[in-house]
């Protein structure tokens, strides 16, 4: 018989293995929320043999370029016609959606879905729009081209990147997101999709008027534990005690000082190298990485509000007098349990 002693050692180590992790960084347009999430990115990769996916859902898209990879063209783009429709139709799997419109942002995964997993992201058809280089893989969502002049709406391009998300199985490694400026993540699902979503503020009230509508929105949708901020752009004390005068401390991770890294990167549009950064962020970077590290397995958690809000969306008249009752389109048997065992 086994000795009791390795039998506990046994427990201990089941119990401690780490799931998931996914973090956005939001904030207004310009707060600096680009940078902090390159820069996450690229201290996690080193930090880790698990993979990192970075998702730029951005109209600015910065990320690529500040983590050392070209440009990502135009028709790579995760929501330009081609790629959608190849992803959407291998996320579909064996469920009985003939019409790909019916496939709408909210639809959720079933027991006959294709999941993305991120440790084999590269053998999906997802996996050949991105940049990939060791264990970090880079893609854009998408942002306005000529055509889409006076005739899109950006909402449009997240459609894809919110399927995307509920489909990804993050058991075995780390998604980190550049997310889309201000509160238009509270537009569709985005603003459940996440573990932790950090909350880059700067010591000015235009900000502190985002945080406070963020926050607000945040505790309408069932979401404001999930939300930290980082003070940005810090300069002396009296930046951070601004920020702390609006913000909670409870809420706040910590914050990025102003950094000749970052500086020379603004004006020269050089990559990003975490460890020319002050020691004060790489600090903040690996405090981040510890809270994100602490978090529990939430994937089924999401799962629960991602059927909440499917259930909202397609309850709309358009879409019932056009595709009928697509409620049936969750699968109460899935978990991302059942995920593990195929």
């Amino acid at each position: 018989m086994m000795p009791s002693y390795r039998i506990l050692w046994f427990v201990v180590r089941v119990k401690t293995v780490k799931n998931n992790m996914r973090i956005a960084f939001v904030g207004k347009g310009g707060s600096g929320k680009s940078t902090l999430c390159a820069s996450f990115a690229s201290y996690v990769s080193s930090q880790t043999t698990k993979p990192v996916v970075v998702f730029d859902a951005d109209l600015n898209i910065h990320a690529p370029e500040l983590l050392g990879f070209i440009a990502i063209p135009f028709d790579k783009h995760i929501s330009a016609p081609g790629p959608t429709d190849e992803i959407k139709k291998w996320l579909v799997g064996n469920n009985d959606i003939e019409n790909l419109g019916a496939f709408r942002k909210s639809t959720p995964p079933t027991r006959k879905s294709n999941l993305v997993r991120l440790e084999s992201i590269q053998n999906t058809p997802l996996g050949k729009y991105g940049l990939h280089n060791g264990n970090l893989s880079v893609f854009a969502v998408g942002t306005y081209q000529e055509e889409d002049i006076g005739a899109s709406c950006y909402h449009n391009n997240l459609a894809i990147f919110e399927s995307i998300l509920s489909h990804t199985d993050d058991a075995r490694g780390y998604v980190v997101t550049d997310m889309v400026a201000g509160v238009d993540s509270f537009a569709g699902t985005l603003h459940a999709q996440f573990d932790l979503t950090c909350l880059i503020v700067e010591p000015t009230m235009r900000s502190i008027e985002v945080y406070t509508k963020y926050i607000d929105l945040a505790s309408e949708a069932g979401v404001a534990e999930s939300v930290r901020v980082i003070g940005n752009k810090i300069r002396n004390q009296k930046d951070i005690d601004f920020i702390k005068s609006h913000v909670p401390s409870k809420k706040i991770i910590g914050f990025f000082t102003d950094d000749e890294h970052i500086r020379d990167i603004d004006q020269n549009g050089a990559r990003l190298y975490v460890e020319k950064l002050n020691p004060d962020n790489q600090n903040l970077l690996k405090t981040i990485l510890e809270l994100v590290d602490s978090l529990p397995d939430n994937r089924n958690v999401r799962l629960k509000k991602i059927w909440e809000l499917h259930t909202k969306y397609v309850s709309q008249g358009f879409i019932k007098e056009r595709f009928g009752d697509l409620t049936e389109q969750i699968d109460t048997e899935f978990t991302f349990d059942y995920g593990d065992k195929n």
